[in-house]
């Protein structure tokens, strides 16, 4: 429509619909300008527009009975100095055909009027400035003058103001406010031919802050502007393809889906970065790249912008170099959000997570020694969702630390409940690292004990993560003092991995927890029979109890006991139970019949 505006019609777009968009303190500042032009004109109606291609959009005005703050293009009488990029200076308004029949010239409202497009150095009209009168007025040269410096000044400052809004600082690379308003701009033209929205990653950020730490600033900030063009040259860009500054380290491209897929063969095989830090500090950086295809005028750009950010992470994650968006990863990532979210509202109700308790069984004497606390989170709409799930979904976050503080709470009240009826035995509970890293969790511990009128030896400590736990320092300190304060500890899933044994020493422990995988064969496969008997003549040997988890037939059991394993649990024993169904559990088993488990002769 725009004549004058063909020289670069998306950087054009993009700056209008972020103008348009309302700033106090920008319009303010327009204003300013308008007020200063009427004075130097020696007349006091003013207002500043902003044009798209279907509206103007008033930032300011004074004086002047402008019926709305947006109107068609064509009932403007600003157009005209839009469409030309072209001052324009009308003594009485009545005599110009251009607006004898606009209603605020026949009005007699404007009959003077002054319009001066407010231009970037790019040839862009943006809007305009304009003053008016509503008598004739034949303003001097150096007026008109005056007015035309004022809206340079107002030009310049609107360019300042927008390309902090587009331009990231530190590149100089439009940002990713201005891809989305790239992505916007295609949508609105109803764009359907489909494009490649692809990021690139160039450097871990939590390693770039890192190195800050030991050569400062400068240093970082040298390598982060020389990716831009490095990517540039190595992906061999034409100019007209725009590279945006997404995040630090990060960037993106928006192209037809023809010319992604030839950038995306480039980015599989794009070298690593040998960034030179300072003098001859060296490091390798991996380039990872995320992209997702789309129609513009189909998808929201917002929601594109999304997926192509999910698309990274999860290439990151997967340590891939090249991934493209996959609708069922993503999926399942955003329902383990919303769960992740539910998860936090179930520990705040009262009916979804509750605690079941798996009997533990002496092999040497039959009798119930205990159980282990076990987690369930019943969701109303999915349904019971694993103990494994709820780990996965909490262990990196704070949450963990609530669910740790429910279980601890929702156990010691069952336990004094049980208290209160004769039953005395000791309830294990599970422990992460996260919760261990928490300096005073010991007291902490000991302290919600004591007030609840228990004992230490009323609740074990199986403890999860054992290679984080050594990782630690607070860990193991907080460990430590679990085992002073009379706690007693179990290493859970010994001999699920090939290095627990290096635990042994390092960590305080009492009782060892033999993992199902290490026992699951020993009724079938010599083999597991010699590691399983073996492991467990070791452990003795050290002086831990042994305890075996996930017997489930008597066979096993048998064997276990033949070895010298301590304790076992399982479904050959016992389901885990409700709390309520423990004092009948107790009742109604009696001690297990050893005699049942003698072992059988084995070959040799």
């Amino acid at each position: 429509m725009f004549t004058g505006l063909n020289k670069n019609e998306t950087k054009r777009l993009a700056a209008i619909a972020l103008l348009r968009k309302q700033d106090i303190a920008r319009d303010a500042a327009l204003g300013e300008f308008a007020n200063l032009a009427g004075e130097v004109m020696g007349i006091n109606g003013c207002f500043v527009t902003i044009f798209d291609d279907e509206y103007q959009y008033i930032k300011y005005v004074k004086n002047v009975p402008l019926k709305t703050e947006k109107m068609p293009v064509q009932e403007s009488m600003c157009q005209h100095s839009v469409r030309t990029c072209s001052p324009i200076i009308c003594a009485d308004t009545r005599l110009d055909s251009r607006f004898a029949d606009h209603e605020l010239c026949v009005s007699g409202a404007v009959i003077f009027y002054a319009a001066a497009p407010l231009m970037t150095r790019e040839g862009l009209a943006l809007g305009t400035l304009c003053v008016t009168h509503p008598l004739t007025l034949t303003p001097s040269e150096q007026q008109i003058n005056n007015f035309l410096r004022i809206a340079a000044l107002a030009s310049t400052y609107l360019e300042a103001w927008y390309s902090l809004g587009r331009v990231d600082p530190l590149t100089g690379l439009p940002n990713r406010q201005f891809l989305l308003k790239e992505m916007e701009r295609l949508a609105h033209q109803k764009e359907h031919r489909p494009h490649t929205l692809i990021l690139l990653d160039c450097i871990d950020m939590p390693k770039a802050y890192e190195l800050t730490r030991y050569l400062g600033l400068s240093a970082v900030e040298k390598m982060l502007r020389g990716f831009g063009p490095l990517l540039r040259l190595r992906l061999k860009l034409p100019k007209n393809a725009h590279l945006y500054a997404f995040a630090p380290g990060r960037f993106a491209i928006l192209v037809d889906a023809g010319y992604g897929k030839v950038l995306i063969k480039k980015a599989e095989t794009l070298p690593d970065i040998e960034a030179q830090i300072s003098g001859d500090i060296d490091i390798q950086l991996k380039i990872f790249t995320g992209y997702v295809q789309f129609r513009p005028g189909d998808d929201d750009p917002q929601e594109i912008l999304r997926q192509a950010i999910s698309t990274l992470h999860e290439a990151i994650r997967l340590r891939m170099p090249v991934l493209s968006f996959n609708a069922d990863v993503d999926q399942k990532r955003n329902d383990d959000f919303r769960l992740l979210y539910d998860l936090s509202e179930a520990i705040k109700a009262q009916d979804q997570l509750y605690m079941v308790y798996q009997p533990k069984i002496s092999l040497h004497t039959g009798h119930t020694e205990g159980c282990e606390a076990l987690l369930r989170w019943e969701h109303p709409v999915v349904g019971n969702v694993s103990p494994a799930t709820i780990v996965r979904l909490a262990e990196k976050t704070s949450l963990m630390t609530d669910i740790t503080h429910w279980v601890i709470k929702t156990v010691i009240a069952q336990l004094q409940r049980w208290r209160s009826m004769g039953i005395t035995m000791p309830v294990s509970i599970n422990v992460t690292v996260s919760d261990f890293s928490r300096q005073g969790f010991a007291d902490a511990l000991e302290e919600d004990m004591l007030a609840a009128g228990l004992v230490p030896a009323d609740i074990r400590i199986e403890c999860l993560e054992t290679e984080k736990v050594l990782e630690s320092g607070t860990a193991l300190d907080e460990l430590d003092r679990l085992k002073l304060k009379g706690f007693k500890i179990l290493l859970d899933d010994f001999g699920a991995g090939y290095s627990n044994i290096s635990y042994l020493r390092r960590i305080p422990i009492d009782i060892i927890k033999l993992d199902r995988s290490l026992i699951s064969q020993v009724t079938t496969d010599q083999g597991s029979r010699i590691i399983a008997r073996n492991v467990i003549m070791m452990l003795k040997d050290l002086d831990y109890l042994v305890l075996a988890e996930g017997v489930e037939d008597q066979e096993t059991a048998t064997i276990l006991k033949e070895y010298g394993c301590d304790e076992a649990q399982g479904y050959y024993f016992s389901r885990p139970l409700a709390p309520e169904a423990i004092p009948t559990w107790l009742a109604q088993n009696s001690p297990l019949d050893l005699h049942a488990l003698t072992p059988p002769r084995r070959p040799q």
